[in-house]
């Protein structure tokens, strides 16, 4: 029953959001055995969300197929955790958001949860904001760029130069989840709308929705005004995400921040308008891994990485947080079978 379940809810899946991978099916890689380069375990940790969750299996499944002997571990959902595990050597890999391994590891508050909460729930992982609503603002500062706003590089730049000793970047995902604000179309055409420099002007018109941590993020009211000038006439929190975009969908909200990998925005067609001032933390997918994982190894895992987009991120999330979820193994198994569950 499960089986059958799981292929005609997959083959709806794939109606939804087209293929995984960037090319339609995620292409093969080299594989390790008979390369001459022992095949040696390699253990994955889940990581702090259900995308990172699905990403290990992923990472594990093609690592298997290359010759390694692969597993996903359990090493807890807090940063801290899982990079005490690689430093210990308990766990070889971790796949992370840049923007929150980078804030964790300059011991700043990371940006909330990047995976939605299923219909109905509350999200998990959620971080309260920092009482003195400075969790990013001198993020431009940390990496020294002074009054230069961080882009995708310089943040994954700076993740390399504070990894603890042993530890390494693998290289990025084009992948991202990062926040966004969003609107309906009927919004942007009424407005002329594409970014959020077209968006300060009619700010004031406009009534923005949020999740309950938006207000005390330095990116967030604060933020929009610096960047921007967006002061709306005013910010709308909610604790649902589901609430948020029906408010949105009614126009009891204009506009909404919601994760660029949230599937709300390609069910309802919503528009992403794009941050030219990097107002919005940049959150890529990048692999950490221990500096003694097999070169062979690491080529696997580049490869993995360089087919996974923010559309797969979708896909993994709608999946895992669906009313009747598929576990992040089963979420692998499907992407890396090209949508084919047969």
């Amino acid at each position: 029953m499960r089986r059958r379940r799981t292929t005609a809810g997959l083959l709806a899946l794939t109606v939804l959001t087209g293929c995984a991978g960037t090319s339609g099916v995620p292409a093969p890689v080299s594989p390790a055995a008979g390369s001459g380069v022992p095949a040696g375990p390699v253990r994955i940790a889940a990581g702090p969300t259900g995308q990172t969750a699905v990403l290990a299996h992923v990472y594990a499944g093609r690592l298997r197929e290359a010759g390694f002997d692969a597993t996903v571990v359990e090493t807890g959902t807090e940063r801290a955790d899982y990079l005490a595990a690689l430093e210990r050597g308990d766990a070889d890999l971790v796949a992370d958001y840049s923007g929150n391994l980078y804030l964790h590891l300059r011991g700043r508050a990371p940006v909330g949860s990047a995976t939605p909460a299923p219909t109905g729930a509350a999200g998990p992982g959620r971080t309260p904001a920092p009482e003195d609503g400075g969790l990013a603002e001198d993020l431009s500062e940390l990496l020294g760029l002074g009054e230069e706003r961080a882009d995708d590089d310089d943040v994954l730049s700076g993740v390399r130069d504070v990894l603890p000793k042993g530890l390494r970047a693998l290289e990025p995902a084009p992948a991202e989840n990062t926040v966004a604000v969003v609107v309906t179309r009927a919004t942007a055409v009424e407005h002329e709308l594409e970014d959020l420099e077209d968006l300060g002007p009619v700010c004031d018109e406009l009534a923005i929705g949020t999740d309950l941590d938006f207000a005390g993020r330095s990116y967030g009211p604060e933020g929009l005004e610096d960047a921007y000038e967006c002061v709306p006439e005013r910010f709308v929190p909610f604790g649902d995400q589901e609430e948020l975009v029906d408010a949105l969908l009614g126009d009891r909200v204009q506009a909404a921040a919601l994760f660029t990998a949230s599937p709300a925005i390609e069910d309802n067609a919503l528009v992403v308008l794009a941050d030219p001032l990097n107002n919005f933390v940049p959150q890529r997918v990048v692999p950490v891994g221990d500096e003694e994982l097999p070169a062979a190894a690491v080529e696997v895992v580049d490869e993995v990485s360089a087919q996974i987009d923010t559309d797969d991120l979708v896909l993994m999330t709608r999946m895992t947080t669906a009313r009747d979820p598929y576990t992040p193994e089963e979420a692998a198994r499907y992407w890396l079978e090209g949508g084919d569950d047969t």
